[in-house]
């Protein structure tokens, strides 16, 4: 018996395509039969047909092409794009099946828990934390759970850009801007802390600004539950000699002891973030880690006033009362700050909060179904966990010591009696591809969209 010939690469671009899960095989030969004569000379140029019309996304094609059909399909929902991976997982631009909703899908793949059980620690643990906050202005999570072996976090879909673009891409902000993007966030804030949570890692690339100019506050990853049960691995949540958060942002009791703090770690986390969206840089920019723990422990930033001629002094003040050393001389809470920030706000128009209808746009859409994600979207800073052990920080008349070690007493500060400690990394960055939507005949057009639904 002669050998079975060898498929060619469109049949074998095209039982991907079912095997895969996004389409049944029905579907997939009533498509290639719709398909452009050009287009079934190759793959390549079928593949190009069906990224046009809608069907796959460039990353979905790409995929299949190589035969890599694995993992395009979650349960009910559809990987478009990937937007970014971090220490515990990945992130996709994903779609419910069954609500046609957009949702951002952050999952963790079984080999990441078996090579180290605490990733499934951490994970479990921000798929509970997730779901105990709802606020128009803290991303909404609408789903977590296990399918297939995958465990998974379904979560808002938040256009527009993070905060740190924004300010990367047209400067400071104005001050009655920033007055009114921050009081949405504080306002997301006074609603976590009123639910016990602590975020710890509030900063520019974590707040979302949406195409109507609200702010969403992302990543509850970091967050810590006021009075619970600490694990006895501190490479958890951290922990006296293991410090969790953003070293440009991080509170200096956070560095002492992550575990041992309270909302006011927040309020200095947003008096920086403040600072940075209004003078256009870090408090204290460039330097080694170390040298940014010893500066948030003993030095002040430039005043924000020389480096923002527009910034009032009394507005610059509310930032100084945030970012003092000791909780106690900060504000109180989330909810005095937006008191202080309320008269700053100014006369402009306060557009409707953007929903996930929103989404339905047909040409948003598409255009994300086609990666065409912009630079500095949600995908940023995705939501995602990332601990790291501390090194010592010392006072500055010692000197320094290497490797994981016990913190010492705080620094005394250069302004009244202040004081703390600090250090920690997270930031996961990503971007996606580009791809030209180009037409095709509308006749096709109609009747592949019939077939989809």
């Amino acid at each position: 018996m002669p050998p079975a010939a060898e498929s060619s690469p469109i049949d074998q671009f095209l039982k991907s395509i079912s095997r895969s899960g996004l389409l049944d095989e029905d579907k997939v030969q009533k498509l290639y039969g719709v398909s452009p004569k050009a287009a079934r000379k190759q793959a390549e140029m079928l593949a190009d047909w069906f990224v046009r019309t809608g069907i796959l996304t460039q990353y979905q094609a790409a995929k299949l092409l190589q035969g890599a059909e694995r993992g395009l399909v979650l349960g009910p929902y559809q990987m478009l794009a990937p937007v970014g991976r971090g220490g515990m997982g990945s992130v996709y631009l994903a779609r419910d099946t069954r609500n046609r909703r957009l949702v951002a899908l952050k999952v963790l793949p079984p080999h990441r828990y078996k090579e180290e059980e605490r990733h499934l620690t951490r994970f479990r643990r921000e798929m509970e934390i997730c779901q105990k906050v709802t606020h128009p202005h803290l991303t909404r999570t609408f789903e977590a759970g296990v399918l297939q072996g995958v465990y998974f976090i379904a979560m808002e879909y938040v256009p527009g850009v993070t905060l740190s673009k924004k300010v990367q891409n047209d400067g400071p902000l104005p001050v009655a801007r920033a007055a009114r993007i921050f009081s949405e966030v504080a306002a997301a804030m006074q609603h976590a802390h009123t639910q016990g949570l602590i975020h710890r890692d509030l900063k520019p690339s974590n707040i979302m600004i949406t195409p109507n100019g609200h702010a969403k506050v992302l990543d509850l990853g970091l967050a810590l539950i006021e009075g619970e049960e600490l694990p006895t691995d501190k490479s958890i949540v951290g922990g006296r000699g293991y410090v969790v958060g953003t070293m440009d942002y991080i509170a200096p009791e956070q560095v002492e002891n992550p575990t041992d703090v309270d909302p006011r770690a927040d309020l200095y986390s947003l008096g920086c973030s403040m600072y940075s969206a209004l003078s256009g840089q870090h408090p204290f920019p460039g330097g080694t880690p170390q040298q940014k723990i010893r500066k948030h422990l003993t030095e002040w930033p430039t005043p924000l006033t020389d480096l923002n001629p527009t910034a009032p002094v009394e507005f610059a003040k509310i930032i100084e009362k945030l970012m003092a050393k000791r909780p106690e001389n900060r504000p109180a809470s989330c909810a005095e700050l937006q008191t202080m920030l309320r008269p700053w706000l100014g006369d402009e128009p306060d557009l409707p909060m953007d929903t996930a209808v929103d989404n339905a746009n047909p040409r948003e859409v598409f255009d994300l179904e086609t990666d065409q994600i912009a630079t500095g979207s949600f995908w940023e800073s995705m939501p995602v966990t990332v601990f790291v052990s501390n090194t010592a920080t010392k006072q500055q008349s010692q000197p320094a010591r290497s490797g994981p070690v016990e913190l010492s007493p705080r620094a005394t500060a250069n302004r009244p009696a202040e004081s703390s400690s600090k250090q920690a990394f997270l930031f996961v960055g990503c971007s996606t591809l580009a791809f030209l939507v180009l037409g095709t005949v509308a006749t096709a057009f109609f009747l592949v969209m019939n077939l989809r639904h």
